[in-house]
């Protein structure tokens, strides 16, 4: 593919950019302090999420990565909530509504499951946050319960 668009697709410039060129895509190394992860979705129905948030000891969102196996539109779709959730509280993360986000992209109805799935990614990754931070001499990690 050249990197041109199909006039005749339904999908916006900015989703085709960050399909093509995807934000924050990978995960982070293992032993990252802060991580959060959280999985949406199944490969045998056509789309599956993993998403990593990195919070601070102060609950805010320093950085994300995710992992993707979908269309266009869920790849797109994680990107752009990558680059929105970053400096964010937490708890604003873990609100974010990216069904909001495919309704200003002008994505069909039908592609709002993808939003959807993106979205339980996000929530699995900031519900197992855990307020009670236990400070170290050199770094902060976060005490994660079951």
């Amino acid at each position: 593919m050249n990197g041109s668009m199909d006039p005749d697709t339904e999908y916006s410039a900015t989703v085709w950019k960050h399909f093509h060129t995807p934000s924050n895509a990978g995960e982070f190394l293992a032993g990252t302090a802060g991580v959060l992860n959280g999985e949406a979705g199944a490969r045998q129905h056509g789309r599956a999420v993993a998403f990593q948030l990195q919070v601070t000891a102060d609950g805010q969102v320093a950085d994300c990565r995710y992992r993707v196996y979908g269309c266009p539109v869920t790849i797109a779709l994680c990107s752009l909530t990558s680059e929105a959730l970053k400096g964010q509280p937490l708890t604003a993360a873990a609100a974010y509504s990216v069904v909001s986000l495919a309704e200003q992209l002008g994505l069909p109805a039908e592609k709002h499951a993808a939003a959807i799935t993106v979205e339980d990614a996000i929530r699995s990754a900031a519900g197992r946050y855990n307020s009670h931070v236990q400070p170290l001499a050199a770094a902060t990690e976060f005490t994660y319960r079951a």
